[in-house]
């Protein structure tokens, strides 16, 4: 419905971002950690191989080693040093005279590697790594930016890991390895099959001798490369002096739809227990911290959130002739524009072109690591809005946004659903059809809750509408995985009006991390799963049935 550029500015998104599989793979630039090929196993050598060939033939741009690397002055190196010893006087005075949580010194070893290797893999260029690394010469070591360059850890298939493992297995397997590793990507690989790790909790397992590898290096490898996480920080948000009343009559409902479905949701089983990264299984305490440090300095990882769209306010739609005769634009070619400060966008309806202003929204949603099922609203809810690309957040009266506070991941992929949901009330209104869901969103509001699993397609309940099988398999958090979620919502508008049916909601599928859905109410959905047992579980269990 719209273009790759309207959706841009209406969720805020400024640099560039490769949305197809092809696009992605031109995009990846990767080099090769320097190995001994005795130390490696036979299955990964051959298996790094056959990667390395089939990258190139996808168009990846493959870098030898010593043309990754950029020299670092020893200006820059005695900075970073300095910086170092400042950090370690702050880690001082924290640990002797705060009651904060300790924190870790940074090692001589790393005062050692900064001066004197000063050889370092450019931030963008991923590296792959075989087998296991020495401490102080893992590729984290050897990078400029671990957070701008992904790590692919090819290793032996896992030994506790069968075909039939569940989630929780994967799971806990995947985390420890993250962490011993230091990587961002694991993948395992015996003489029969591969699997493939990240951030994500997806566990897909592949044949080796199907022929397909350069097919599964483009669906399931390269995009979580490409588009990996990105944790959202409170700087990026526009955080508003006034904080709303969290025991205020407007919102009594909604706090009750929290802790009474997320009550019923922990029947589910849906939402895993999270993990704390000092539980992890780090080399050291400065990887520890490097590890925190990419996680924006968090003390875990939770997955999975429920929300729930404060009511919507509907834009109303005019023809596009209006925009040069009474606004005196000229917006030929383009499908958004600019009045002030306000953000519009033109959208076809049977064949007709409109403009309307893109609706500002709020969403009531979880902070990042609490207990999703078992909430306190007072600490562990916020508010969240998106307004002409700016996200907005505000606190409850009496939380204060220190340090120990930090947005979901999945921020901009809950504000794309939101903003979605209003663009297509917006044009329901106008055309007036689906009266009932427009009453319903712009009086009551609606749900969306995310886990990583994916619904049986026999229980997808009548007027929910499916889309994003076929979008590449990216990380939570990044940028393609909003787009993906407003785009797939606002294609649905034609399938919608044609099926006669009664819009609810819409399930998102994202290939690889898990579902979101927008329904009526988080307890209503909660009660859906509880009452038909074969609906849903973690993993990829019903993934494969949507193909």
């Amino acid at each position: 419905m719209l273009s790759q550029e309207a959706l841009n500015k209406i969720i805020g998104i400024k640099e560039t971002v490769p949305l197809s599989h092809n696009d992605m793979a031109k995009f990846m630039s990767v080099t090769m950690f320097p190995f001994k090929e005795t130390e490696v196993s036979l299955n990964v050598l051959s298996f790094y191989k056959e990667v390395e060939l089939k990258l190139k033939e996808l168009g990846v741009n493959v870098i030898p080693y010593e043309k990754s690397l950029k020299h670092i002055s020893v200006y820059k190196a005695i900075k970073r040093c300095f910086l170092i010893f400042g950090r370690n006087l702050y880690v001082l005075y924290n640990n002797l005279f705060t009651n904060k949580e300790k924190l870790f010194y940074v090692t001589f070893q790393v005062f050692l590697n900064t001066l004197f290797k000063r050889d370092r893999v450019r931030p963008g260029i991923s590296i792959i790594s075989l087998g296991e690394s020495e401490i102080g010469n893992l590729p984290m070591d050897n990078t400029l930016s671990f957070k701008d360059t992904s790590v692919i850890t090819i290793l032996d298939f896992p030994k506790n890991i069968k075909r039939d493992s569940d989630f929780h297995e994967h799971f806990n397997t995947a985390m420890d390895m993250f962490a011993h590793h230091m990587t961002n990507i694991v993948i395992g690989v015996d003489d029969e099959k591969f699997v493939v790790y990240n951030f994500n909790a997806s566990h897909p397992i592949y044949n080796l001798n199907d022929g397909k590898l350069k097919q599964h290096l483009l669906e399931a490898v390269i995009p979580k490369v490409v588009a990996p996480i990105r944790p959202y920080k409170l700087s990026e948000f526009i955080v508003m002096d006034n904080k709303f009343n969290i025991n205020d009559i407007s919102y009594r409902e909604i706090i009750k739809e929290f802790v009474e479905g997320g009550k019923l949701f922990d029947q589910t089983q849906l939402y895993p227990q999270g993990k704390k990264i000092d539980s992890l299984p780090f080399r050291n305490n400065f990887y520890r911290w490097i590890g925190k440090l990419h996680l924006d300095n968090r003390n875990g990882m939770s997955y999975g959130f429920l929300a729930w769209q404060i009511p919507i306010k509907i834009s109303e739609l005019f023809p596009v002739t209006d925009i040069k005769n009474i606004l005196g634009l000229d917006v030929s070619n383009r499908d958004w524009f600019y009045v002030g400060e306000d953000l519009f966008i033109i959208v076809e309806i049977e064949g007709e072109n409109f403009y309307m202003k893109v609706p500002e929204v709020w969403v009531m949603t979880q902070r990042s690591g609490s207990d999703k099922t078992h909430i306190k609203p007072e600490k562990d809810l916020v508010k969240i809005g998106l307004k002409n690309g700016e996200m907005f957040l505000q606190a409850p009266s009496g939380l204060i946004l220190d340090d120990d506070y930090k947005p979901s991941f999945d921020t901009k992929v809950i504000l794309s659903h939101a903003v979605g949901n209003a663009i297509l009330s917006s044009i329901f209104n106008h055309i007036k059809t689906q009266k009932e869901y427009v009453k319903k969103v712009t009086t009551k509001g609606s749900a969306l809750a995310h886990w990583h699993g994916y619904i049986n397609p026999s229980f997808i309940p009548e007027g929910v509408f499916v889309h994003g099988i076929n979008n590449p398999h990216v990380a939570c958090s990044s940028p393609q995985s909003a787009i993906y979620a407003l785009d797939g919502k606002l294609n649905l508008f034609n399938e919608i009006i044609k099926s006669n049916k009664n819009f609810i909601g819409d399930i998102h599928i994202e290939p690889h991390h898990g579902t979101n859905i927008n329904f009526d109410s988080i307890s209503d959905l909660a009660l859906l799963f509880i009452n038909n047992k074969e609906m849903s579980s973690l993993g990829n269990k019903y993934l494969g049935l949507y193909k």
